[in-house]
Parts: structure tokens; sequence; C-alpha cells
């Protein structure tokens, strides 16, 4: 019985045709990229076809020491004795990044044999700066928009003790005026003043027995064309009253006011 006659280069009986021989390069290009966690060496041929590479990852290190120059030299030296072997004799040098083992790698190239043209830092520098972040067109608007920005609240109508917030700042102001008169007694006094403009102590009208100390204090401040109008009672009196002890007599709509005597002027914990 005939045998069959095998294959030649089947799976079974193994590749039994000629292998091609390992190309030769005599002159190639070796790029180094060093970051702060690893290094990368890949050779190329001119053409920038890999012939061999080789990582700090793949000759076994891990963690930090990755990025050390002793994994750097080793990485690079196995990444060379390859295409030493295939008669390599020539090489340029491409190194980039900024991690610690550009110069190990660097040095273990150069303990290769290998005759090196030129060694070229291809580290990308900035150049113009950071890219400026994206323009807000919607806050923008907003900001060159004035009538947006601005907000006006007319609060009416105010039940009894809501209005209390509102005066205090006037009523502080009222308590810093000082007056000096030789009658006893109540009198009465009002003021009356149109915005735009600052009210001040001038502004009241009182009797010729009430004497105004200073007359530039501040009272109110008016933004709008609007009449202000407010009564006074001025009352002179012996001893310190408090104005938490709201007089029988004063009706709705009526701020007592302490004297302008203050125990405590200034006080800092």
């Amino acid at each position: 019985m005939a045998k069959p006659i095998p294959r030649i280069g089947s799976r079974r009986n193994g590749r039994i045709g000629s292998r091609k021989s390992a190309r030769r390069i005599p002159k190639g290009v070796i790029h180094v990229q060093a970051s702060f966690n690893n290094t990368i060496v890949t050779v190329t041929d001119v053409r920038g076809r890999v012939v061999s590479w080789s990582s700090a990852g793949t000759c076994g290190f891990r963690g930090t020491r990755r990025g050390t120059p002793f994994a750097a030299q080793t990485a690079a030296g196995n990444a060379i004795r390859t295409v030493v072997d295939q008669g390599m004799q020539r090489a340029e040098v491409m190194i980039k990044g900024p991690g610690l083992g550009r110069d190990a790698a660097l040095r273990a190239i150069r303990r290769s044999g290998i005759l090196l043209s030129f060694v070229r830092d291809v580290t990308p520098m900035p150049h113009n700066g950071c890219r400026p972040p994206k323009k807000d067109v919607y806050r923008n608007k907003l900001l060159d928009n004035k009538r947006l920005c601005y907000g006006r609240f007319i609060l009416s109508p105010l039940i009894k003790g809501q209005a209390d917030t509102i005066v205090h700042e006037i009523l502080m102001n009222l308590k810093e005026i000082v007056l000096r008169s030789n009658l006893y007694g109540t009198c009465g006094a009002f003021i009356c003043a149109r915005g735009p403009g600052y009210v001040t102590a001038q502004d009241i009208i009182s009797p010729p027995s009430v004497e105004i100390v200073d007359n530039t204090q501040h009272i109110a401040r008016l933004t709008e064309p609007i009449d202000l109008c407010i009564g006074l009672q001025i009352e002179r009196n012996r001893g310190y009253r408090y104005s938490i002890k709201r007089p029988n007599n004063f009706q709705d709509g009526s701020y007592p006011i302490d004297a302008v005597f203050m125990p405590v002027r200034k006080c800092e914990s």
C-alpha cells in the first residue's frame, strides 16, 4: 500500500520550508520616551518600521520602580541587544519626555557600541501658553446688560412690626443728633425733604427754643425724586429713659428714641 506523501509546510508535520533570514539593518533610529511612570525604548529603521522595542514594565519593574533610571537602563539594553545582532552600526537618537530615565537610557545606548550620528531632544514645549477657558456667553450677556443686574423691590402694605427693619438706620442716625434747649416739656418738629439728595439735621424744622448742635449730621439718602416727611416729638426731661419702655401715649407708627448718652460706645470680643 502506498504511503501518503506529507505536505511541505503543514502544521501537523511542522514548517519544513526555507525560513527567511533576519533583516540586516546597518542604520536606524532609536526613540526614547521617558515619562515619570515609565520609559519606553523603540528602535526603527530609516523608514520608520519598528524593529525592536522594550519598556520598564516589560522588563519586570512594577509600581514606582518603572520610573527609575535603572529600569530605563535595563529597557534600553534589551531593545538594543536585538538590533545589534541584526548588524546595526549607526543610529540616531530621539529623546522625548522629562522622566528620570533619559540620561540612563542614553548611557546604555552609548555602551552598546552603536555609533550615534546625533542626539536630539524632541520634548514638546509650550510656546503660547495654555488655552484660555471657554467664554460663558450667557454670563457675559448678563454682565453687559445692566437691567438684568438691577432689581427694585416695593414693600407694601406693611403690617404692624414689619417696618422696624426698614427704618432702623434712620432711627440710629436720628439718635446721634444732639439738641439743646432751656425749656422742659414736649415740643413738635418735623423733617420735610425731597430727593434725590442727602437728608441731614439741617432739614429739621424745629421751634426757636430748640437748637441743633451739629447741622451736618447724616439722616438718610434719597436716590429717587420722592418726598420724605417725618414728624418728631422732642422732650426734655431728667434721667435716662430706655426706648424699650414704650410710653402709653405713643400711637402706632411712632418709634421712641433713647437719649444721645450711650454708656458703651465700642465693644470688642
